[in-house]
């Protein structure tokens, strides 16, 4: 069978995301770290983004369709529910994650620090501060939804190699960092999926600054 190659740079949470659900399945995929918007991903994805899995002639773009094309093409451990009911679950748990917690945590709050703006590229306390009552909103509901020890459920499930990378990176920020901490589930889920060997075989390179 032809290698598999992950496509985006390692520091992507979606990279991250899909770098995770192979190594669930015991596969150690290529990572060709492009940023979205080379030329060679411009060839592969129709808006240049990351990532893209690339096997043999088969070119994938969009990390949930990478995902359940790992998830559905390999043996090992389902990575969703095979039953309608807990797989519908899991897919509003990926839907929430993708669609409504990480536009907030990581493009609102993780980008006011990472991409500044200011003249001496030190981050706007203002912006910053606009982040927080969102950021306190979509905690809170994350938090919730780990009581059962996973995101939504009892057992892994792609929205936790989805919300992995998130608490990640935004746990290494001062206010993120102490709202993780304190909350009731946050801090020690990510440490147990830290603990986990395909997590801790993709733990990426720590973030420019």
């Amino acid at each position: 069978m032809p290698p598999i190659e992950i496509i985006g740079i390692p520091q992507s949470n979606f990279v991250w995301a899909t770098r995770i659900a192979a190594g669930e399945k015991g596969l150690a995929p290529v990572n060709l770290p492009l940023p979205p918007g080379h030329a060679e991903v411009m060839a592969l994805h129709p808006l240049g983004r990351i990532p893209v899995l690339r096997q043999g002639g088969l070119v994938l773009a969009e990390s949930r369709a990478i995902m359940a094309f790992i998830d559905h093409a390999f043996d090992g451990p389902p990575l969703m529910p095979r039953d309608p009911r807990a797989g519908a679950l899991a897919e509003q748990w990926v839907s929430l994650i993708v669609t409504a917690a990480e536009p907030v945590l990581i493009r609102q709050h993780l980008f006011a620090y990472l991409f500044p703006g200011t003249a001496d590229g030190r981050p706007d306390p203002a912006r910053v501060a606009a982040t927080l009552p969102a950021l306190d909103r979509h905690l809170a509901m994350l938090d919730a939804a780990l009581a059962e020890g996973f995101a939504g459920g009892a057992a892994f499930t792609l929205a936790d190699a989805y919300l992995v990378p998130i608490l990640y990176w935004l746990r290494g920020l001062p206010e993120a960092g102490a709202r993780i901490a304190a909350a009731g589930h946050l801090g020690g889920y990510l440490d147990r999926m830290l603990a986990r060997p395909a997590v801790a075989a993709t733990v990426p390179p720590p973030l420019p600054r």
